[in-house]
């Protein structure tokens, strides 16, 4: 090791990972520039209108990095309670989710309000649950959070984001499993249903005229209105998990187009 030099580096205040390829952080100041070399960032998107600083952007574009300063064109929707403009969340988040900007550093002034605000709607359109998306952002803004953010992450309207053609792995596995757990969980609900009525059909609960296909298609029209049954084979996650009686859902969501496969 004798003669070896190790470059500086200094990570960003407000750092964090939010998925492979996709990184957030405070603006970026000069001893944090060699950090940006070490992650091999391809794109920096940033979010706040005031300028950066000369050494910054001279930086970026001798390394070749692509700034796109967000901030500059919108910032403040006209007359609203909304603390920030939809249209610089929807950029952003299209410039998130296509991996051909990847890796991607999403930054603000702060590193808290707009970039906190871009992570909690992203995690919106990767289906989390209201709580740990808040949970993620009070995480980074500790005593400055703001009630306003977590209202337009709750509210905010994800079919305004127009999927771009190539997607991160990552997105397209999370929103596949999502699937696939829900099919799994339907058709459990729906074969412990049929095997109730099937018991009660025994039992003699049903007048003779209701033959057993009338007793099946019941099963299969009527939604369950209580989750699964406390099973041994039952993971306790699951019991609660896509259940509108759960203590951590919000609302039924409908999407206007399924995201898996052609866009």
């Amino acid at each position: 090791m004798a003669g070896m030099t190790l470059a500086y580096m200094s990570v960003p205040d407000a750092y964090g990972v939010v998925e492979s390829g996709v990184y957030r952080a405070k603006t970026l100041d000069v001893h944090n520039l060699p950090f940006l070399l070490h992650l091999q960032i391809r794109t920096v998107v940033y979010l706040s209108p005031e300028p950066l600083a000369t050494a910054v952007t001279d930086f970026l574009n001798t390394n070749k990095i692509k700034l796109i300063h967000l901030g500059v064109g919108v910032w403040m929707p006209p007359a609203s309670w909304k603390p920030i403009n939809e249209e610089l969340i929807k950029d952003a988040l299209e410039i998130v989710l296509d991996v051909t900007t990847h890796p991607v550093l999403v930054m603000c002034l702060a590193g808290i309000h707009a970039t906190g605000t871009v992570v909690g709607c992203l995690r919106r359109l990767q289906e989390w649950n209201l709580t740990p998306i808040l949970e993620e952002y009070r995480r980074y803004a500790k005593s400055n959070a703001r009630y306003a953010n977590e209202q337009f992450m709750e509210l905010f309207d994800e079919d305004l984001v127009t999927l771009p053609e190539h997607l991160p792995e990552w997105f397209i596995d999370q929103r596949r499993m999502m699937e696939e757990e829900e099919a799994e969980f339907a058709e459990q609900l729906r074969q412990e249903q049929a095997s109730e009525l099937g018991a009660q059909l025994q039992g003699g609960m049903f007048t003779k005229g209701e033959t057993t296909n009338e007793v099946q298609a019941i099963a299969e029209t009527e939604k369950p209105k209580v989750v699964l049954s406390n099973g041994a084979d039952t993971p306790g996650y699951k019991k609660y998990y896509y259940s509108s009686s759960s203590p951590l859902t919000t609302e039924n969501r409908s999407y206007k187009r399924k995201i898996i496969g052609k866009v």
